[in-house]
């Protein structure tokens, strides 16, 4: 077995566990991806190594389940005697291993064949619980949750047959062991075959793959959104084991929710998980598709996480530096435009030749959704205006190479998602921590600019309506729009261009 080895993160700085997921459950994970990074929630070395046989823990808890979920079966009456069967052999083979609990063989008389009856007798119907489990256990597989009353009623009359075995050994009335097998399968040939009630169980009536569907053809998100959503909704069914939304409850979202804690996820993640599968059930609610929803009250609060910090005067001036040398036109311009402009990376990475223009003398960046491959967090437009110092950088002279509905970075491919701008950390970010050594975990490689120019903004006096239209905050007021046009626009780039240029440049 090889040594676990701790890994640090890039990004932030701490260290981790990296795990290769077993091919054999890749199907049950319900993870992008097949590597596993289990957190120790440490930066400092000494400490993440004290912590890692706790990770390691987890890492086997992980596995544990998935191998759980990789054999549970969707039972039916053939499947459910078998397993009955075996359980009736292993005590055969050692009767001392039945444990009745005081429960005496007669009360099974009064104990009718349904798990209905089970707030009526806990107690006796208890014990068929018990050796249900262990008959699975026997058998080493778990099943499905809506077809365990088939194994319940098919060992019921099991149980109470071996119960009344043991009590007529122990006074001598019952000596022939050797017939047992046979007086099993006389017993459980004997039950009454339920008319095909399992297919109809597997075929629910409202299944979450139909919620799903029905969200999805009402639903006005971005396609990342859609895709998020379908990678949630598929990890919940997953879990479950089934796709019968009308049994989905809120105590099934909590296991959901422990099941996700331990294998390390954070709150966030489950928050995001959570959130992509309540949109559904609201849908379906209010469809009346569902009578309630079972998401209500599930959010955890959010770990304690600064904001990433902005990038000091020295950083900035090495940066900018650095990119001057650069042949790649992502590397050598897409750094500076956030550096003067505050915008996100991917905002920057998906302009087209055309959304760098003028309109009375002064040239801007239009950010919008005009083309299928560009998205906005907010999908509000705005025009960010150049800062003097870029323009004096010669980005415009870079501009006229570029026909107007090109791209401005070709070397930037289309994500999963159709977008230019998504994974803009494989492009540009990754070069903040190998090539320019910038690791401090604090300081994220892209946004740490949005932070710069938000205080630099500050530190000018820029009003609060401005930084917003500028850095594209999202706004509810009606001016959400301000600054694309005319005096607006003339306004935001006086206070832009107030923004000083790093020492050293």
């Amino acid at each position: 077995m090889r040594t676990a080895r701790l890994w640090k993160d890039p990004r932030t700085g701490i260290w981790k566990l990296r795990r290769r997921i077993p091919e054999v459950y890749r199907s049950v994970t319900a993870r992008r991806g097949d590597v596993v990074k289990i957190s120790t929630g440490t930066a400092d070395r000494k400490a993440a190594e004290r912590a890692l046989p706790d990770v390691l823990a987890r890492w086997n808890a992980m596995c544990a389940e998935w191998d759980r979920q990789l054999h549970i079966v969707a039972l039916d009456v053939g499947k459910a005697r078998e397993i009955a069967a075996g359980w009736a052999a292993w005590i055969v083979g050692s009767p001392s291993r039945l444990e009745t609990g005081g429960i005496a063989a007669s009360a099974f008389n009064l104990l009718p064949t349904a798990p209905d009856s089970a707030a009526s007798y806990p107690l006796v119907w208890g014990r068929v619980e018990h050796h249900a489990d262990e008959a699975l256990a026997i058998a080493g597989i778990s099943i499905t949750p809506e077809t365990r009353a088939i194994l319940l009623n098919t060992m019921e009359p099991v149980v109470a047959s071996a119960y009344a075995e043991r009590e007529a050994r122990q006074v001598g009335e019952w000596l022939p062991l050797d017939g047992y097998p046979e007086r099993l399968a006389a017993v459980q040939s004997a039950l009454p075959k339920p008319p095909e009630p399992v297919k109809a169980m597997l075929t629910p009536a409202v299944s979450l793959s139909g919620l799903l569907d029905a969200w999805k053809a009402v639903c006005a998100v971005k396609p990342r959104t859609v895709a998020e959503t379908e990678y949630a909704i598929g990890a919940l069914g997953k879990f479950l084991g089934h796709d019968d939304a009308a049994k989905i409850t809120r105590e099934d979202f909590l296991r959901w929710r422990q099941a996700m804690k331990a294998e390390g996820l954070t709150n966030s993640t489950w928050n995001n998980r959570l959130s992509m599968a309540r949109q559904i059930f609201l849908q379906a609610v209010k469809d009346e598709a569902l009578k309630s929803d079972p998401t209500i009250n599930l959010r955890l609060a959010k770990e304690r996480q600064q904001s990433p910090k902005p990038y000091s005067d020295e950083d900035a001036t090495r940066i900018l530096l650095a990119a001057r040398k650069e042949t790649s036109p992502a590397l050598r311009w897409s750094h500076w435009i956030m550096a003067f402009s505050g915008m996100r990376a991917g905002e920057v990475l998906q302009l087209l030749g055309h959304d760098v223009r003028a309109e009375g003398g002064i040239w801007f960046l239009d950010v919008n959704e005009d083309h299928s491959t560009k998205s906005v967090k907010t999908s509000q437009r705005r025009h960010v205006p150049l800062h003097p110092a870029l323009i004096a950088e010669g980005f415009l002279n870079y501009v006229t190479t570029i026909e107007a509905d090109a791209p401005l970075f070709p070397e930037k491919g289309l994500d999963q998602h159709g977008h230019r701008g998504g994974r803009a950390w494989n492009l540009i970010g990754k070069w903040i921590r190998e090539t320019i050594g910038i690791t401090d975990p604090t300081k994220a490689p892209d946004h740490s600019w949005r932070h710069r120019v938000e205080d630099e903004l500050r530190s000018i006096e820029c009003p609060e309506d401005v930084r917003d239209a500028i850095l594209g905050h999202q706004r509810k007021t009606t001016g959400r729009l301000y600054g694309v046009r005319g005096e607006a626009l003339k306004r935001l780039h006086r206070y832009l261009s107030r923004v000083p240029v790093p020492p050293g440049l």
